[in-house]
């Protein structure tokens, strides 16, 4: 199942998955100001997690023509001796509408290297913020981040692979989005995400945001891939998989 949130012809749409759940949850959290270039997470995002607005606030667009991805993200059951079938995830099917592009970042050991650099970067910034050790870069997960997103150029939507991994996915329109600014926009959803009741306040998404800062997870691989008739999908896969529901994701 997914859930689909109307959207503009320019905007971004994420999603991230967790392969072995039912429920859905999801929040938003501000990471930008007014340029996503230029954001920063507050100082202290532990405490600010405890003080959580109760209403949700106002997204700011990243630009007049691009404002803030929406999400769809996939939860997982409470740990339990069996944690195996993933359950079905539709993903938002509607594509973008700009010049067609190429897979990027697949040229060379350079640009593969910068591309990891990049999104590991991101990554560990939030999770430091998190007080959450560092991910390590995980070749393995980035080549299945790239097959599935490649599988996906055509219709350039966010549909899930339920592989064995847990997965956040991100679609923007144009062709010049990049690493930091797809894990901001998961990163953003640390608004939403109440510590308490250890779920995402109600109407809201957080799920990419919890895997980022899952405690348990380790390791990252991720792909960026331009689609055939424009847009841009990223997809990032988290080994071992957090986002279990009723855990805390920073102390699983």
């Amino acid at each position: 199942m997914a859930v689909v949130i109307p959207h503009t012809a320019n905007q971004a749409r994420i999603l991230f998955h967790h392969p072995f759940i039912s429920n859905k949850t999801s929040l938003q959290l501000r990471l930008l100001r007014q340029g996503m270039a230029g954001s920063t997470l507050p100082l202290s995002l532990p405490l600010l997690l405890l003080l959580l607005p109760v209403s949700s606030p106002q997204l700011i667009p990243r630009t007049p023509l691009r404002p803030p991805p929406v999400s769809t993200p996939e939860t997982r059951p409470p740990l339990t001796s069996a944690r195996s079938s993933p359950v079905s995830n539709g993903g938002d099917t509607e594509p973008p509408t700009k010049p067609p592009g190429l897979v990027s970042f697949t040229g060379g050991k350079g640009s593969y290297k910068m591309m990891a650099h990049e999104f590991l970067k991101a990554h560990n910034e939030i999770r430091k913020l998190a007080g959450e050790k560092p991910y390590v870069w995980d070749k393995k997960l980035a080549r299945y981040a790239r097959r599935w997103a490649e599988q996906r150029r055509e219709q350039c939507d966010t549909t899930h692979s339920h592989g064995p991994y847990g997965e956040n996915m991100f679609w923007g329109t144009g062709w010049d989005w990049k690493a930091k600014e797809a894990v901001q926009n998961w990163a953003k959803e640390h608004l939403y995400y109440n510590r308490t009741e250890r779920s995402c306040l109600p109407e809201r998404m957080c799920g990419h945001f919890t895997q980022i800062v899952w405690n348990s997870t380790a390791r990252v691989g991720c792909a960026r891939v331009e689609c055939y008739h424009g847009g841009v999908i990223i997809s990032c896969n988290y080994e071992p998989p957090g986002n279990y529901v009723g855990e805390d994701p920073f102390s699983s």
